[in-house]
């Protein structure tokens, strides 16, 4: 029979409300037999509305066919933004109540980080209402936790999601200095980022990061990606395919 511990992921990031991308991404990946979907942020160009969000959503889920698999929502900066932004929650499913956090699928470790914001919280687009500082901090306790837990030191294969990249990003991820101490040393097979709208692969060791590092493309459709992540007996393989259906990467990881 087929192992407790194999399965298949999409994730989709920085579409931004471009449905036509998410429909062409969505065809190439129809022969697909996934198990749970990830959206690594800025699926939402500045929530303005509860229709809005409702019909953005509503598509998305269509598209992966979310009334039978299970889908994972991490937020991006721009989720954060705009008059509906502070309801996102009554519509999506947080972990714990919190918009980062880890689990297990089979015998692989998840583990979702919440960047928040790609500025400061002094910035004047917030009216001093954002306090990021905090959530960053905050998941520092979370990450020594959860890199010295039973879950995460026993697991076979270890997965880090987050939005902004702390490697390959030419602007600054705010978690940097808070966080790269902690994750250089942590033994994750693969880092899943978004943000910067230009697909890009980084092998181990090529920025200092001490695991690979792939970073999905942005809304527009020569540039857009959707990512497969399969998981069978021991193995971890990784491919990024473009709108087109052209594997740009596989590797096993």
């Amino acid at each position: 029979g087929e192992r407790e511990t194999d399965f298949t992921a999409l994730i989709f990031n920085d579409i931004h409300q471009e449905f036509p991308t998410m429909a062409a991404l969505c065809k190439q990946i129809e022969e697909v037999d996934y198990d749970f979907v990830i959206f690594n942020g800025d699926m939402l160009d500045a929530p303005g509305c509860e229709e809005e969000v409702v019909e953005a959503f509503s598509f998305y889920q269509g598209q992966v066919r979310a009334e039978e698999k299970p889908v994972f929502y991490l937020r991006g900066n721009h989720e954060i933004r705009n008059a509906y932004s502070l309801h996102l929650r009554r519509l999506l499913y947080y972990m714990g109540d919190k918009t980062y956090g880890a689990f297990n699928w089979g015998d692989t470790r998840f583990v979702l980080l919440d960047c928040g914001e790609d500025k400061t919280d002094d910035h004047w687009v917030y009216y001093g209402l954002n306090d990021f500082t905090q959530l960053r901090n905050e998941q520092v306790d979370f990450l020594k936790k959860e890199l010295s837990s039973k879950e995460f030191k026993k697991a076979g294969k270890r997965v880090l999601i987050h939005h902004i990249p702390l490697y390959g990003n030419d602007g600054k991820n705010l978690c940097a200095n808070l966080w790269t101490k902690l994750l250089e040393k942590a033994p994750f097979n693969i880092s899943l980022n978004a943000h910067t709208h230009k697909y890009a692969y980084h092998p181990k060791g090529e920025l200092g990061n001490n695991y690979p590092v792939i970073i999905g493309g942005g809304y527009k459709m020569d540039g857009t990606t959707v990512m497969i992540l399969e998981k069978k007996k021991d193995e971890l393989r990784v491919k990024v395919l473009n709108a087109k259906g052209k594997i740009l990467l596989d590797i096993t990881v």
